[in-house]
């Protein structure tokens, strides 16, 4: 990373004394956004390995929020839809159904026949059978099984409803 050389920090910042300018200059070495180029902190594959490393260890509230800043510095870019579906995951590992529903229900929608709508139309029914509302789990799952019937999660589907129908008996 490329710095200013000091005597050039000396000439524009001439008012301040030295310490002040040794704190200046050791607070940017240390701080991003404080030095005079971009740091390779602040990229989208960095955002993402970072967020990813966030909920992986149980950060989830930490890792949507790295997420949603990776959607509004790059709203253009290519792992758009993964990041979306990882937000959506994060909230269903620490219990938030109904913003998670929601945001699968839509990726679900828009990403239809493709992968992260696939696991986003699973992922309903996932969050369906974890609140306990088996009907609306059912009729997710054979959807699924429907609309994706060679895909992988079919057979985690197919174990799942034989499970429901099982608790109804």
């Amino acid at each position: 990373m490329r710095r200013l050389p000091y005597f050039l920090i000396l000439k524009k910042f001439s008012k301040l004394s030295v310490v002040k300018i040794f704190f200046l200059v050791s607070f940017s070495m240390v701080t991003h956004g404080w030095t005079f180029e971009t740091s390779e902190h602040t990229n989208a594959a960095s955002i993402m390995a970072f967020a990813d490393n966030l909920s992986h260890h149980g950060y989830h509230y930490r890792a949507v929020m790295e997420y949603e800043r990776l959607l509004y510095f790059y709203p253009k870019h290519p792992d758009i839809p993964k990041a979306r579906f990882k937000i959506a995951c994060s909230m269903k590992s620490s219990a938030n159904y109904t913003p998670a529903l929601q945001l699968f229900s839509s990726l679900a929608k828009e990403y239809e026949g493709i992968s992260p709508g696939i696991e986003a139309s699973f992922q309903k029914a996932e969050i369906f059978y974890l609140t306990h509302d088996y009907q609306s789990a059912l009729k997710q799952y054979v959807k699924f099984i429907s609309l994706y019937p060679k895909h992988q999660l079919t057979k985690k589907a197919r174990n799942t409803i034989i499970e429901i129908e099982k608790q109804s008996q």
